[in-house]
């Protein structure tokens, strides 16, 4: 107690934790520790799928998502494990403002990159180096879950598919993706029939015959998608979209912003921002 109680306890913090008064000792607030933010988190490219551990999954209590690995686990679920996130809430830790799906050797390139010209050319250029985000066909997974990504951005997707392209594969009913900004990035399917999709955020949503087999509303909310490449070889032209390939459900998309990309068929035809699709509703 007192100012000169650092004296008799010299074993705890008193420069950022601790502080004297002329009465018992007090915490900083809070606790003098600099704030995490404007954190970059990287992809080094690894098949790891990690389930995220904290938090429980409530509205109150989501998810917290810390790794691209614990992205991985959550977006590349089996269509039969559906429920493994079926109506989970998940939350990108604060302080995270950018994901690049790459190395942290090449993040300052990427995320550099001011157009969907310069998109191509570099990771054409690049490609042998690049890593592939992983991708599934059409029914081979599905994500449920309301993610908030918190205003970050993910940079640098690479997926030159057979099946799908695109940061989700597939999207089903109740499924919301809110706060999340999707820049210079790269997403081709070269599938060898039309029945695949390509769409930045998701490359397809799921109708009722298809993932949990069930109709239901999807939302795309407070998203920004730019100066990304997109291609489908396919000339079937309800396959592609900036935002979403292909739509099997009720989808909702509010507040987005979509600028500088270029998104293209096989035959050279401009998609939309969002491909109706199959099965629309």
């Amino acid at each position: 107690k007192g100012l000169n109680v650092a004296d008799n306890m010299p074993n705890l913090n008193w420069d950022t934790v601790w502080c004297a008064t002329e009465g018992y000792p007090t915490l900083y607030a809070p606790y003098n520790v600099p704030e995490l933010k404007d954190q970059t988190i990287y992809w080094d490219g690894s098949n790891t799928k990690t389930a995220p551990t904290e938090g429980s999954g409530t509205k109150d209590d989501p998810y917290i998502i810390r790794t691209v690995a614990e992205l991985a686990y959550i977006f590349g679920q089996g269509r039969d494990n559906y429920a493994i996130t079926d109506g989970k809430y998940y939350k990108i830790a604060d302080g995270i403002t950018s994901i690049v799906m790459q190395p942290e050797a090449y993040a300052a390139d990427i995320m550099a990159l001011s157009s969907a010209a310069e998109t191509k050319a570099y990771f054409e250029a690049n490609a042998s180096k690049m890593k592939q985000w992983l991708y599934y066909g059409w029914e081979g997974s599905t994500f449920c879950g309301n993610i908030d990504f918190g205003g970050a951005t993910v940079y640098g997707i690479y997926q030159v598919s057979s099946n799908n392209a695109g940061f989700i594969s597939n999207v089903d009913a109740g499924a919301v993706v809110s706060n999340l900004a999707i820049k210079n990035s790269y997403m081709v399917s070269q599938a060898p029939k039309a029945d695949y999709q390509c769409g930045a955020i998701a490359a397809v949503t799921n109708g009722s015959g298809y993932g949990k087999s069930a109709n239901g509303f999807i939302w795309f909310n407070g998203c920004t998608v730019a100066n990304n490449y997109m291609y489908n070889s396919s000339t079937s032209h309800d396959r592609t979209g900036v935002i979403i390939g292909a739509s099997g459900d009720m989808v909702y998309i509010e507040n987005c912003l979509v600028y500088g990309n270029n998104a293209t068929y096989g035959d050279g035809v401009v998609a939309p921002i969002w491909s109706n699709g199959y099965n629309s509703q």
